[in-house]
C-alpha cells in the first residue's frame, strides 16, 4: 500500500511537468525560420561557425564556479527570475520523454536525443541560458545550460515564444548601417562587425530571444536569436 502510495505522488508530481505544449500545434508561436536568409550570406554563417567551434575546441572549458561566479553565485537563492540577467531564462516544462524543454516564453526547443535524461533531472523554474553549440558535426546549433545543474543539452529551436507573449521580445527599430538594435523591452544593442553580414536582413517586428555569447568576440556578452530568420548575432547592451 505504501508503494502504492508512492507511486501515485510521483506520477502527480511528473503530471505537473508533463508538456501540454506538445498537445498542441504551433498557433499562437512565432512561426520559425519564415524568412531566409541570401546564399551568401549564409555561407559566410557556415565558415564562421566552423572556425569558431575550431578555436572553441581548443580552450578549455569554464563552469559558473570559475568564469561566471560573480555572475550567478546568485540564482540558487531564490525567485522570481527578475533578478536574473536579461540574457536568462527559466524552464516551464519538460516533455515526457525528456525531447523538449519549453520556456518562460513560450518557446519550445528540441533537444538532441543523447541529452533526454539530462533534462528529465531538471526542474520547473530552474535558470538557464542559451549559448552557441561548439561541438564539430553537431546538427544542433544551440546548447542550454542549466545554472543549477551544471548540466547542457543541445537543442534546436523547434516553436518560437507567444505572439505578443508577456515575455515575447520583438525589434521596435533598427539600424543596419551603425549595427545598432532596439527591442520591445527598451534594450539597447549593437551588433558585433563579424556577423554585419547576417544583421542586414533582420527587420523590424522579427522575434528576438536573448542568450549569452560564448563564442568569438567577447566584447559581447549575448547573442540575440532571430525567431523569424532562424538564426542569431554576438552583440553587447549599451
Amino acid at each position: 500500500m505504501k508503494n502504492v502510495s508512492k507511486f501515485l505522488k510521483s506520477f502527480a508530481l511528473i503530471s505537473l511537468i508533463l508538456p501540454t505544449f506538445l498537445m498542441a500545434d504551433d498557433e499562437g508561436h512565432v512561426p520559425v525560420g519564415t524568412r531566409q536568409m541570401s546564399p551568401d550570406a549564409s555561407a559566410q554563417m557556415e565558415l564562421n561557425q566552423a572556425a569558431e567551434g575550431a578555436g572553441e575546441e581548443s580552450q578549455p572549458s569554464t563552469t559558473c564556479n570559475e568564469k561566471e561566479e560573480a555572475r550567478c553565485g546568485f540564482i540558487y537563492d531564490r525567485y522570481p527570475p527578475v533578478y536574473y540577467p536579461n540574457t536568462y531564462h527559466w524552464l516551464i516544462a519538460v516533455s515526457a520523454l525528456g525531447d523538449q524543454v519549453e520556456f518562460e516564453d513560450g518557446s519550445v526547443w528540441k533537444i538532441n536525443s543523447y541529452d533526454g535524461y539530462k533534462a528529465l533531472n531538471w526542474r520547473s523554474n530552474d535558470p538557464l541560458t542559451i549559448t552557441q553549440n561548439s561541438r564539430w558535426f553537431s546538427s544542433y546549433t544551440y546548447k542550454i545550460i542549466n545554472k543549477n545543474t551544471g548540466t547542457s543539452i543541445e537543442a534546436n529551436l523547434f516553436l518560437g515564444p507567444i505572439k505578443n507573449g508577456e515575455y515575447t521580445r520583438y525589434i521596435l527599430a533598427i539600424d543596419p548601417t551603425r549595427g545598432e538594435v532596439m527591442l520591445t523591452d527598451s534594450t539597447h544593442w549593437e551588433v558585433s562587425s563579424g556577423d554585419s553580414y547576417v544583421f542586414r536582413d533582420w527587420a523590424i517586428n522579427d522575434s528576438i530571444i536573448l542568450g549569452s555569447n560564448t563564442g568569438w568576440d567577447s566584447s559581447c556578452e549575448a547573442i540575440l536569436i532571430n525567431v523569424t530568420m532562424n538564426n542569431f548575432v554576438r552583440a553587447k547592451q549599451f
